[in-house]
């Protein structure tokens, strides 16, 4: 009866270290995973600030070259391309990086307002301008806020 009881104990024993390897071991994947999540939203961030700031400026030298009578060269052209690209490959990361609806829909509202400085009119260019860089700072403040208070 002793020796039963004893392989029990051990039994019990090897059960109880194994669950307790299994949940550390889930546990330590968790936060190596909301560690490299958190990485991945620290890059994207920055990424498309960075991209709505650079398109923004494109579009801004577009109206400018109008006023100043300027015509349109394909190099131009393909620079407000490429730019709105980057912006474009940045809010795609920024998406595989959350899904916080919140944080990529001021997101989009930055993209948005930056695109829409090139197609504003000639009377609401500088309104366009101004909401452009309020939605970039709204969007500034957003992901800082949700990057220091995970």
């Amino acid at each position: 009866m002793g020796s039963l009881i004893a392989v029990l104990a051990t039994l019990a024993g090897a059960v109880t270290a194994g669950l307790m390897q299994h949940l550390s071991t889930a546990s330590a994947a968790r936060r190596q995973r909301a560690e490299q999540q958190q990485r991945a939203l620290a890059e994207a961030i920055p990424a498309l600030l960075a991209a709505v700031v650079e398109h923004r400026e494109h579009q801004y030298l577009k109206v400018a070259a109008r006023r100043d009578g300027w015509s349109d060269t394909p190099e131009s052209r393909a620079a407000r391309y490429a730019a709105r690209s980057r912006m474009t490959q940045a809010m795609d990361r920024l998406y595989m990086a959350t899904d916080d609806a919140e944080l990529l829909s001021t997101a989009q509202a930055a993209v948005d307002a930056a695109t829409a400085v090139g197609d504003a009119p000639q009377d609401q260019f500088d309104a366009a301008g101004v909401r452009a860089r309020e939605t970039h700072t709204t969007l500034r403040t957003a992901a800082a806020r949700h990057l220091h208070h995970r």
